[in-house]
């Protein structure tokens, strides 16, 4: 459940899992003790600054009688009327340099409120994306493109589209999520036009997240049917998760296990039934596993069982290995077992083992076998020792975890 494109989802708007596992051999193919899964359950074998005002003033203060001046001696004043780029970045350059951050925010509140035309605020946006820090700038710039949306959008966006960089993606998505609140037509349309060909890359077009996230609180049909529209890609799944949550919040989950039921086949609902299936676990594991039972076989299915399976184990891990224990191995849970095994491996690397050992494909198996025992020897590597000596394992296994002839 990497990336600049990750870096606009963290500025525009993840949870720390926990859940013991039992003491003794959890779900594995042994005798079991206590703290074990009950009989049955088993799987199935197989720069210090002055302050931005000279003297006593405050920045507020002279940003309303005209007078501003910079931290550094000889910048310009801040005269009445218009300010130019230089004043603007010289402005700014004072605001930042305020070390009080109350202060700071109140210079910034009184700078926002001195900008008077679409100028201002272009030579504005330039100097906050100069040498850009999105934990000292991301707040501010937000701010005065949230400001701008209100007066001139499209003027806005003008001065953001052609920097392609992440700082101006986000920007642009401030833009777009207030003015899909007045005129959604004219935003969806902008954010569709101008990100036409980002959405054929892999990131895609990222205009549409923040517009869409927004757009599903008033309009949640028309948001889910655009999420649809738009091309695989990393933006399409942000903006999954947040047409997903808004239906989760606003009908209820029957009415949500339906609507994603009901879409036509494709990466799109395989995506969405994925995402929905991790969200009804991490609320209720039993009754997630009972709609994914519920569901027709398909391609789709044991992907949507590891979702479930990947969720419930971390709070309740022996009901989810008795669950998918209910199911005999087969290709259909070869993904749901992989994911058991790798979720559990932690707390019983024995148990996880087992489980990668009723994995049907020979391939996989080995694979996830490989890569469970290698994590257990960073934990325990004398423990893994004793077990691969001890245990029917790959001669490859063998050779690199097990006792050395001469060692």
């Amino acid at each position: 459940m990497t990336r600049k494109s990750l870096l606009i989802q963290a500025a525009l708007c993840a949870t720390a899992i926990s859940g013991a596992f039992l003491a003794g051999r959890a779900t594995a193919p042994v005798t079991v003790t206590q703290s074990v899964v009950k009989p049955g359950y088993a799987p199935v074998p197989s720069g210090s600054a002055t302050g931005a005002m000279a003297g006593n003033k405050s920045a507020a203060s002279d940003a309303k009688n005209g007078s501003g001046t910079g931290a550094d001696a000889g910048s310009t004043p801040l005269a009445k009327g218009p300010m130019t780029p230089e004043q603007t970045a010289s402005r700014l350059k004072a605001i930042f340099d305020t070390e009080d951050p109350v202060e700071r925010m109140t210079d910034y509140l009184a700078f926002l409120k001195s900008l008077d035309s679409n100028e201002a605020r272009t030579a504005a946006v330039g100097s906050l994306l100069e040498n850009f820090n999105p934990r000292e700038k991301a707040k501010e710039l937000n701010m005065l493109m949230s400001d701008w949306a209100s007066k001139d959008p499209e003027a806005a966006l003008a001065s953001v589209k052609d920097n392609k960089n992440w700082q101006g993606t986000m920007a642009a998505s401030t833009v777009l999520s207030k003015w899909v609140t007045t005129n959604p037509d004219a935003a969806i349309a902008w954010a569709t036009e101008n990100g036409k060909e980002a959405d054929k890359t892999e990131n895609g077009n990222f205009y549409m997240v923040g517009l869409l996230g927004t757009l599903a609180k008033k309009d949640l049909d028309r948001a889910a049917e655009l999420a649809q529209s738009m091309n695989r890609s990393r933006a399409r799944g942000d903006v999954m998760d947040r047409v997903l949550d808004q239906y989760l919040s606003q009908r209820t989950p029957e009415a949500t296990q339906n609507w994603a039921a009901g879409l036509e086949a494709g990466p799109f609902k395989d995506g969405l039934m994925g995402r929905l299936a991790s969200r009804l676990a991490e609320k209720d594991g039993a009754s997630a596993a009972a709609w994914v039972t519920s569901l027709p076989d398909s391609e789709n299915k044991p992907r949507v069982m590891a979702e479930v399976v990947q969720r419930w184990s971390r709070e309740q891990p022996n009901e989810a290995g008795a669950w998918l224990n209910s199911f005999p191995p087969s290709a259909a849970t070869d993904d749901p077992r992989e994911s058991f095994a790798m979720q559990v491996q932690k707390t019983d690397p024995e148990a996880a083992i087992a489980w990668a050992s009723t994995i049907t494909d020979e391939k996989r198996r080995e694979r996830a076998t490989r890569d469970l025992i290698r994590s257990w020897a960073e934990r325990d590597p004398n423990m893994v020792r004793q077990w691969v000596d001890t245990n029917p394992v790959s001669e490859r296994i063998k050779q690199r975890y097990g006792t050395k002839p001469n060692g």
